[in-house]
């Protein structure tokens, strides 16, 4: 019996450490996933488990020629994914959030559209957030920005000061962590200011892709990602150089497998 004892005490304390690991990862998971794999139909399958499909509306069609596998091609004009309100999608005061996309312009617009937004389509609804389609005096010069505005209208709005209309891939990430925001461009922290921990998106309007208020931006949208939580900068970059699959695979933290490890040691 005192074997048992000596035996079974850590087994189940690490029996507890594995299930709270599990617990972990499983927050740290996005709430949505959109890979523009599926090459066909009418709608954007979220691959998240939270099922925040997208309708796929106007002149939108699938491509193979994606940043990862496929992607779809909006056309500039009336091209655009909308996907029904959630609460996985809102971000009340003190949530943490990394929005995330890889963008090709083919088709500059001259008017400034959102790439990833809520409550900005199709008509403006505070509090809103959005991956922009435009450099910090909100003109669509090539620049990208991640644009906040709270309940009472004051615009929180941060640009890299980068043109991306050059028909090639960027990878655009906005995170908030705290009370800061920060925009990165393939990779690199451009631009960031603080005092942003506000709701944004805490409303019953959709998520949309590529439109905001009768404009529409013409290019390849591919690996549309959404946390619940702020990426490091080394989790951004490893999810733009090894795309969404490959990163969502490893467990950063290694927690279930240093756990199994222990197990076995006990044993």
């Amino acid at each position: 019996m005192k074997a048992i004892i000596t035996v079974g005490i850590p087994l189940i304390g690490v029996l507890l450490i594995l299930f709270s690991n599990i617990a972990i990862s499983a927050e740290e998971k996005p709430v949505g996933v959109w890979l523009f794999d599926e090459d066909t139909g009418d709608v954007a399958e979220d691959i998240s488990g939270n099922k925040h499909d997208g309708d796929i509306l106007g002149g939108v069609k699938w491509t193979k020629d994606g940043r990862f596998g496929g992607a779809l091609e909006f056309d500039g004009n009336d091209g655009s994914v909308e996907v029904p309100d959630h609460a996985d999608l809102q971000f009340p005061k003190d949530t943490d959030f990394t929005l995330a996309c890889w963008l090709k312009i083919t088709t500059p617009e001259p008017s400034p559209p959102m790439m990833v937004a809520k409550n900005y389509q199709p008509a403006q609804v505070l509090p809103w957030y959005a991956l922009y389609y435009a450099d910090q005096g909100k003109a669509a010069t090539g620049d990208v920005s991640l644009f906040l505005r709270d309940a009472g209208g004051t615009s929180f709005h941060i640009a890299a000061g980068s043109k991306v209309d050059d028909d090639q891939w960027h990878h655009i990430v906005g995170v908030r962590d705290g009370d800061k925001i920060i925009l990165y461009l393939d990779g690199e922290a451009k631009a960031e200011m603080g005092g942003a921990n506000f709701d944004v998106g805490t409303n019953n309007a959709p998520l949309h892709f590529m439109s905001h208020t009768g404009r529409f931006l013409g290019g390849l949208l591919d690996e549309v990602i959404i946390y619940r939580r702020a990426l490091s900068p080394a989790e951004i970059n490893t999810l733009m150089k090894d795309g969404y699959e490959d990163f969502a695979a490893v467990d950063p933290e290694g927690k279930v497998t240093t756990t199994w490890s222990a197990i076995k040691t006990v044993n």
